[in-house]
């Protein structure tokens, strides 16, 4: 069950067009069916279990997807099989937004992009660089060194000095980590001390990083300490709407640790107003997603990153009743002002997006509080989940949320089998 999402209509033929074929791409199929009736054509390297057997998707399998040429034209193919209607082109993961940022100028009139050129996409994304602009506009965000590559290795302890370990290691050039491939491979690293992070740098170069390496003092606390801001922000760069996902669980597989997997609908009295300042400063427009952290030992929000597109978890807002996707089509395929007749959900803390199945979330929430507003929301059924679509159902539809559940079940089982809060 989740909170009704206004209907609304589109005044302009379109196509929504997206670049995965991950759980994220579903569920924007989901929102793209729920808020306005459409169908969404995923560009999808094969038939990937989250999208297989969907009667709201037809997935257009594109096995050089990799290569931009391919891209290109995939997507005007799809402009050419939908004649009068106009392709409104998205991705799910940080690689695909900034592959259509560098592809926009050749795709032609047909095709929207709904996001900010590649070169603010870049800066953004960029760890250092945003870590730099909060330090310009003070903004809270964790202690931070920047470790490039040609910082010898006897320099570096110097250049920590105002940090207090355990570190937390992070590339600054995420699409450069992404293709790694090493042992024990983190997409968040964690560093007890000097030594520990040396090997940890080294190992890295090993695999072919040649960018540099974001080292932060961690803040205390568990999942729960987590949280998720959307905002949205219109075509002349000014911050229109916003909501704060409180985090109850995360990811802790090693490839993926970090990932939001539980999210209640949340609120905050200054993450908007912080996120607003960082993002009209440099003119955002579209969606972004900021992970922060509260530290319990004075409630300050410090921000950790932002992504340049919707998050993994953007569930948490269809959940509570929020139209995700009428924005971009307002805006971008009919040209109107993307709040035009658009009605948003109450801000509230009743609703849940739950990526893992709920008893074993229960096992890992502690905080008293929290857990109790937990079980008050099961009661009340009012939970979310990602494959659950009374409108698309089906054996696959089935199989796909039974293979989440056991997938997160074996893989807490392995890496996080105890709930820890620091």
């Amino acid at each position: 069950m989740s909170m009704p999402v206004p209907p609304h209509a589109s005044t302009t033929p379109f196509v929504p067009v997206v670049l995965g074929g991950d759980l994220p791409t579903y569920t924007l199929a989901r929102a793209f069916h729920e808020e306005l009736g459409a169908r969404t054509t995923v560009l999808s390297r094969g038939i990937p279990a989250a999208v297989r057997g969907s009667s709201i998707v037809d997935n257009l399998v594109v096995p050089g997807l990799d290569d931009p040429d391919e891209v290109v034209r995939a997507v005007h193919g799809v402009a050419d099989a939908n004649p009068g209607a106009t392709v409104l082109l998205l991705g799910t993961m940080d690689w695909w937004i900034e592959r259509i940022g560098g592809l926009r100028h050749r795709l032609d009139e047909r095709v929207a992009v709904p996001y900010p050129e590649l070169g603010l996409i870049e800066r953004m994304s960029d760890k250092e660089q945003f870590a730099a602009l909060c330090a310009e506009l003070r903004v809270a965000h964790p202690r931070t060194v920047v470790l490039g590559p040609d910082v010898a290795e006897p320099e570096v302890g110097g250049l920590l000095t105002d940090l207090r370990p355990p570190y937390v290691v992070k590339a600054a050039d995420p699409p450069a980590f992404h293709n790694l491939i090493y042992r024990g491979k983190q997409k968040v690293g964690f560093a007890a001390d000097l030594p520990e992070l040396l090997r940890l740098r080294r190992t890295m170069s090993g695999a072919g990083y040649a960018g540099a390496l974001v080292v932060q003092e961690r803040i205390p606390g568990g999942d729960e300490q987590m949280r998720l801001l959307t905002t949205y922000s219109d075509r002349t760069g000014r911050v229109r709407w916003g909501r704060v996902g409180h985090v109850l669980l995360e990811d802790h597989d090693p490839a993926w640790i970090g990932n939001p997997l539980a999210v209640m609908h949340g609120t905050s009295a200054t993450a908007l107003a912080e996120a607003t300042r960082l993002l009209e400063h440099v003119g955002w427009t579209g969606y972004a997603n900021f992970d922060l952290k509260v530290d319990p030992r004075d409630g300050r929000e410090h921000f950790f990153e932002l992504n340049p597109r919707l998050g993994r978890s953007h569930g948490y807002l269809t959940a509570a009743g929020h139209p995700v996707v009428t924005p971009y089509v307002r805006e971008y395929v009919e040209g109107r002002d993307p709040y035009d007749d658009v009605t948003t959900g109450a801000e509230t803390d009743d609703w849940l997006y739950a990526i893992v199945p709920v008893p074993l979330l229960r096992h890992y929430v502690t905080d008293p509080a929290t857990r109790e507003r937990l079980n008050r929301v099961r009661r009340e059924g009012r939970v979310l989940r990602p494959f659950v679509y009374p409108p698309d159902r089906g054996r696959h539809r089935r199989l796909a949320q039974l293979k989440n559940d056991v997938l997160f079940v074996k893989d807490f089982a392995t890496h996080y089998r105890r709930p820890a809060n620091s």
